[in-house]
């Protein structure tokens, strides 16, 4: 049996992804949640991200990477369909969910509205004497990235709206089916999955949960994931 270790806090999106796609495929893992800044270069040093995992020693980074894997280290319960055009389709929703959908996210927790709960849950990940600057050093260290990527130059009421929009978009994809693709979810489902337990839970975004709570669909689709994913 391949050893896993899971390492990164479940703050990130991409850590609950890895997680319960972990979870829903039965898989034995040891998760590693508390690290440091330091700790997260010295595990991921070329892309100074998490979630990175090791599988029998040999570490694995990105979470797409890491649930591929999955599916080599236990075929059953794939997370991405044998047939090439549902695979297609379940890529590309993974794609979005990682690389658009999470910058909206981004977007909203550095908004003035928000910035001060986003500080506040991760200023222990700082070394302690950092702790007291953690405001101007996330600011500028991660607050920054949404500057670049357009979406923290957008008034609140226009990124909230727009992300809104996003929402519908995904009840319309959802339809009348249990998960996004059929009955079984995949990975798709796990991706999204993560980035809103991530801007629900802790209350960092108030503004998204109430956003998701005015979508039943939504809601019911995210309980159906969390019962697929208990173990």
């Amino acid at each position: 049996m391949t050893k896993i270790t899971i390492y990164g806090p479940p703050v990130s999106p991409f850590v609950v992804k890895v997680l319960t796609a972990a979870d829903y495929k039965r898989l034995s893992y040891e998760h590693e949640a508390n690290l440091s800044v330091p700790d997260v270069y010295k595990l991921s040093p070329i892309t100074g991200r998490i979630p990175v995992a090791a599988f029998d020693g040999e570490m694995v980074f990105d979470s797409t990477f890491i649930s591929r894997r999955f599916d080599e280290v236990q075929p059953e319960k794939p997370l991405v369909s044998q047939e090439p055009k549902l695979a297609a389709q379940q890529r590309m929703l993974e794609d979005w969910s990682d690389e658009s959908l999470y910058w909206y996210m981004m977007g909203l927790r550095w908004v003035k509205e928000n910035a001060h709960r986003t500080v506040r849950q991760n200023r222990k990940f700082l070394p302690l004497p950092l702790r007291p600057f953690a405001g101007p050093i996330f600011r500028n260290f991660i607050g920054r990235r949404t500057r670049a990527q357009g979406f923290g130059r957008l008034p609140y009421d226009v990124l909230v709206a727009e992300l809104g929009e996003r929402l519908d978009d995904l009840v319309q994809m959802l339809g009348n089916q249990t998960f996004f693709f059929g009955n079984d979810p995949c990975i798709a489902d796990f991706a999204i999955y993560g980035q809103f337990s991530t801007g629900i839970e802790e209350g960092v975004t108030p503004d998204f949960a109430e956003q998701v709570s005015l979508r039943p669909e939504l809601t019911g689709w995210r309980e159906r994931v969390s019962e697929a994913t208990t173990r």
